[in-house]
């Protein structure tokens, strides 16, 4: 890249003396932000809402918008200071010996042109080394291993600019493997659209990729050199889990990130949930060479009633952020019960806790209670009670089939608690045509009351349509008016009550609707059968 211009607030370099001898005189060093201390990541880490005791008395509406800032809380821990330490540490050791024009540099650079018009791709390359600067974070999903990197990251310039020696050096690459796992030119596609987005005016994707059909080692020799050039410090491979599903040859997926690491010293930090122990098994030589210092495992939070443990001095941060008129103390029975539904899990914790906030406000309680956390998590937790009760049991097998399973965002969780449990003012008297919960919560007030979903969507949405509803609990009215039973042939056959039906049959409903003129409905209403609708958006 020839122009140098600042580019979307990239800084340009600035640098500072070293006191670690290998780390002077080397301007990629130099150039990064000084190493945290400790003090300054607990800062760091540490997010916390915008509350104060006096919202409490804000309205409904109000209040449930506060809560929702709860996603983004975290409380910071040992574990997570000691991986923004090690993850600095391999960005910052992984530039010893790569500065920017020197002989080793252009000796690489040469090395990767002469592999390319070869043909030979990294792994081929007869003067491999092992990495000793790579590693890997394997944790259960929802223990705050990516985001704990993001705030890292966030104080980590993503380009530095080094006008004297014509550089845009990239501390830190962040990719993700895709859901579906990923070919050996996939993961490099995503490689070179990554350094794309972050490199003004680059183009390599299109120059290196979508001209053509480049073989793989070519591609590699490709990616290798823009690494190369743009002194990548750090890649961090994340939801490695991901090449379970890789179509095929897994092993070269891996291989290839380990040669990349081999051959350019780059450090990568694999990344991933309890499924990546198989990706980073004994089957894959190369990659175990590829966690040089080691393989860091985070557990779920241990139960302990002490106030100074990890769960306790979480759970006790976290529980100060009550929005409910009536504030709850932390007993240790709470405490216990959200650890029996959570088992520890951080992400599920938060979510918990805050779906219990609303559940409170929109039914006028107001407060949390042992059978409200219950009754949230068996109801809108419930997709991940089977894997909370294996945790629980330590049931490993059970586990294995688990690995995927995560609870649904805060948003989606607590708009399906207002849609369930919203009340007659939310509910029922607010909710008009034309606001975004008028059909899918007409649509599920009459699949509760029987009709099919395709019919039960269809008559929400010509309610909204005609407009004519005043609001949910007058559109749910005129809607079951119009759910009738189908056409059935030899209604003359049927104009007597079948002899062996008792008084209070239901079946006599379509009987007297045929007789009287009235419909199924109306002989129903007569007849004692109809449920409160009131009572039923409540429930």
């Amino acid at each position: 890249m020839d122009d140098m211009t600042p580019f979307n607030g990239w800084p340009e370099a600035s640098y500072s003396k070293q006191r670690i001898p290998r780390f002077q005189g080397n301007p990629l060093i130099e150039a990064l932000p000084t190493t945290f201390t400790v003090d300054e990541l607990m800062q760091l880490l540490t997010e916390e809402p915008d509350f104060s005791p006096e919202q409490r008395d804000w309205s409904v509406e109000d209040r449930l918008l506060q809560v929702s800032s709860l996603s983004n809380f975290n409380f910071p821990m040992a574990h997570q200071v000691s991986l923004c330490l090690a993850a600095d540490n391999l960005m910052r050791e992984g530039y010893v010996g790569r500065a920017p024009k020197t002989a080793k540099h252009v000796q690489l650079l040469q090395t990767l042109y002469l592999n390319k018009k070869a043909g030979i791709g990294l792994s081929q390359s007869a003067n491999q080394r092992t990495a000793a600067l790579s590693a890997s974070l394997v944790g259960m999903s929802g223990m705050g291993k990516t985001s704990t990197l993001e705030r890292f990251q966030s104080q980590i310039p993503k380009v530095i600019i080094h006008p004297e020696l014509n550089i845009w050096q990239i501390p830190i690459l962040h990719i993700e493997t895709p859901h579906d796992g990923a070919s050996v030119k996939g993961l490099l596609h995503s490689i070179l659209r990554q350094i794309d987005r972050l490199i003004p005016h680059a183009n390599y994707y299109d120059t290196y990729a979508a001209k053509g059909r480049p073989s793989v080692e070519t591609l590699i020799n490709n990616v290798a050199r823009v690494l190369h050039i743009h002194y990548v410090g750090l890649l961090i491979c994340d939801e490695i889990q991901n090449l379970e599903h890789a179509p095929k040859n897994k092993q070269a997926l891996m291989t290839l990130l380990v040669s990349a690491s081999n051959e350019l010293g780059v450090p990568i930090l694999f990344v991933g949930t309890n499924k990546a122990r198989r990706i980073l098994s004994l089957d894959f030589r190369q990659a175990r060479r590829s966690v040089g210092n080691g393989s860091t495992y985070w557990d779920k939070l241990a139960f302990n009633d002490s106030e100074e443990s990890e769960w306790g001095l979480f759970l006790s941060n976290l529980w100060k952020y009550q929005w409910t008129k009536v504030y709850q103390s932390l007993t240790p029975h709470l405490s216990s019960l959200i650890y029996h539904y959570s088992q520890g899990i951080i992400d599920l914790t938060i979510k918990l806790f805050a779906s219990c906030q609303w559940r409170a406000m929109l039914d006028g309680t107001e407060t949390i209670t042992a059978r409200l956390i219950a009754s949230v998590a068996n109801n809108e937790l419930a997709l991940v009670q089977p894997m909370i009760s294996a945790l629980r049991g330590q049931d490993l097998r059970t586990l294995e089939s688990y690995d995927d399973i995560a609870p649904p965002c805060l948003d989606d969780l607590l708009r399906d608690i207002q849609v369930k449990m919203g009340g007659n003012r939310i509910i029922g008297a607010s909710i008009q045509p034309g606001d975004e919960l008028f059909v899918p919560s007409l649509t599920t007030a009459l699949t509760a009351l029987g009709a099919n979903s395709d019919q039960a969507n269809s008559i929400a949405e010509s309610i909204e349509s005609e407009g004519n509803a005043v609001n949910l609990i007058d559109g749910t009215k005129k809607a079951l008016q119009r759910i009738s039973p189908p056409k059935r042939k030899g209604l003359k056959n049927e104009l007597q009550p079948p002899p062996s039906l008792q008084a209070d049959d239901l079946r006599n409903a379509v009987h007297k609707s045929l007789l009287e003129k009235t419909t199924i409905f109306q002989q129903l209403k007569a007849m004692g059968a109809v449920c409160d609708i009131r009572r039923t958006l409540l429930s």
